[in-house]
């Protein structure tokens, strides 16, 4: 590697960092902020669901618009955006600003992941492409893995507004790097025109997908109001097609839209990404829970899952150039399927030690799989596409955690709920539809256990928590067999995926 190139991917390394850790600290530091602002966990959320569906909804539109303009610009103007809106979240003085900030802060996280992918891509010989994508997303890793060990830190040692401020001085230094040590990147050259209806739609649907996806636990899969507006995403989904087969300068050019090959990698990612966003939420609840963890010792305790994901991520890359993309993604699929049935029958009866074995199998698993489905997916499409197609890839990858995720849950609390209320109608107990409400909100995260004790006293809560505990632990099992199953049917997809040339 030349000096030039190993400063490009110290720069893109640092964006990707400000990114990654940005969405792992701040969770940590979410109870501070329904402090600080005297709100509530309803309200507070939305500190995270603002930034997760701006993110989301924009990714395709910012992939195109820096494979249209330009990466290296896009990053710029990213990267200006995110640390002007980490800065105002800093400086927010109340719930609404600060939400209204992150919101921002997706914006330009939206901006700068495609871009970053594509400037790496670009940057490097094709043989190196593998690798390059693996470093990148093994940066990805070390920040989800530092970011709850950060994030605790700062809210517990100085604020957690320094979550936030933080993010400045490094935009600051990803931001001089760049301009030193990455070439202007080229355009896609032609029409500049920009494809407003189709952000549009694309926009709508997404957005109404992500929002009844992250209600649908409160409102239920039943409601009129979930069913509205998948309907409504269903809908305005089909009306961007039809625009996009008429558009000459389509937001998703017919050369992506009707690739196979890069629609089939797009599909995997869909199936492995569940697991992952179910690990990260429910493990630390289950740690805080019924090991007595503070929230810090909770999020490092996912650090063997997280820190594998990073370690493997570069050598998966560079593996994936000797045995290809099909060996490769079902290597990495079949770990994550071993890993997290490794959790399923072992972990619960060994303390947090009988996790491990499965938490380290799972991250390295995710380490081959994800980065080996990225390069798949961009290495199907032209060169001049790349920075669309990571963005498609990564929106794939959201959406996906984001459905698995509330399929989940779906499936945890009907278990639980079940579990729960013939344990404790054989224990005796009588239960009544606002007792079993707090305990399943206390299973969820959004209850407390001093509403336990409010409910049940002291006393009759002790007898009662082993019960909770195993309608806990038989939940989980039930959701993440739901996981284990469609990564399996990901696995049997990736055997059908060949060497990927450009369309």
């Amino acid at each position: 590697m030349t000096r030039k190139l190993v400063l490009t991917f110290i720069a893109m390394g640092i964006g990707v960092l400000v990114v990654a850790v940005d969405i792992a600290a701040i969770n940590v530091a979410l109870p501070a902020v329904e402090k600080a602002f005297r709100t509530d966990i309803d309200t507070i959320e939305w500190v995270v669901n603002g930034y997760v569906l701006a993110f989301a909804v924009l990714m395709v539109t910012c992939g195109r618009l820096a494979d249209t303009f330009g990466r290296r610009k896009i990053f710029f103007i990213g990267l200006f955006v995110f640390a002007l809106a980490s800065l105002a979240g800093a400086l927010s003085t109340s719930a609404g600003v600060l939400i209204g900030a992150r919101v921002i802060q997706g914006v330009g996280g939206a901006l700068l992941w495609p871009s970053i992918l594509g400037i790496i891509y670009s940057s490097v010989s094709d043989d190196q492409k593998g690798l390059a994508v693996g470093l990148i997303l093994g940066a990805a890793g070390i920040g989800n893995a530092a970011g709850p060990l950060i994030g605790g830190f700062l809210t517990e040692y100085a604020s957690w507004r320094w979550v936030l401020l933080v993010n400045v001085p490094l935009a600051l230094a990803a931001g001089i790097l760049t301009y030193f040590a990455v070439d202007k990147q080229p355009s896609g050259g032609g029409d500049k025109s920009v494809d407003y209806p189709g952000i549009a739609t694309v926009s709508i649907s997404l957005v109404a997908l992500m929002y009844a996806l992250n209600q649908s636990t409160s409102w239920g899969w039943g409601s009129y109001k979930t069913i509205s507006l998948i309907v409504i995403s269903a809908l305005v989904m089909v009306l961007f097609v039809r625009i996009e087969r008429k558009t000459v300068e389509a937001l998703i050019p017919k050369d992506v839209m009707s690739n196979v090959p890069f629609m089939l990698a797009a599909t995997i990612m869909f199936t492995v990404i569940p697991a992952l966003f179910a690990l990260l939420l429910y493990m630390p609840q289950f740690y805080e829970k019924f090991f007595g963890y503070s929230p810090l010792r909770a999020g490092a305790s996912l650090v063997p899952l997280l820190l594998t994901f990073a370690l493997v991520a570069p050598v998966a890359g560079k593996i994936y150039n000797l045995i290809g993309p099909r060996m490769s993604i079902f290597v990495g699929m079949s770990l994550v399927l071993v890993g997290t049935l490794a959790i399923i029958v072992f972990g619960f009866g060994g303390g947090y030690y009988g996790f491990l074995p499965g938490l380290i199998i799972s991250g390295a698993g995710f380490g081959f799989a994800i980065p080996s489905i990225t390069t798949a997916a961009v290495g199907s499409v032209r060169e001049s596409r790349a920075s669309l197609a990571g963005g498609i890839v990564y929106m794939f990858q959201l959406v996906g955690g984001a459905l698995g995720l509330a399929i989940v849950t779906t499936i945890f609390t009907a278990a639980a709920d079940k579990d729960v209320t013939e344990r404790i109608t054989k224990y005796g107990l009588g239960l009544t539809e606002a007792h079993k409400a707090d305990i399943l909100n206390f299973m969820l995260g959004s209850g407390s256990r001093q509403t336990l004790i409010d409910d049940f006293g002291q006393a009759a809560l002790k007898g009662l928590y082993p019960h909770i505990y195993h309608a806990y632990i038989e939940g989980l099992k039930y959701g993440l067999g739901f996981a284990v199953l469609i990564i399996a049917a990901g696995a049997v997809l990736a055997l059908f995926i060949g060497r990927t040339k450009p369309a």
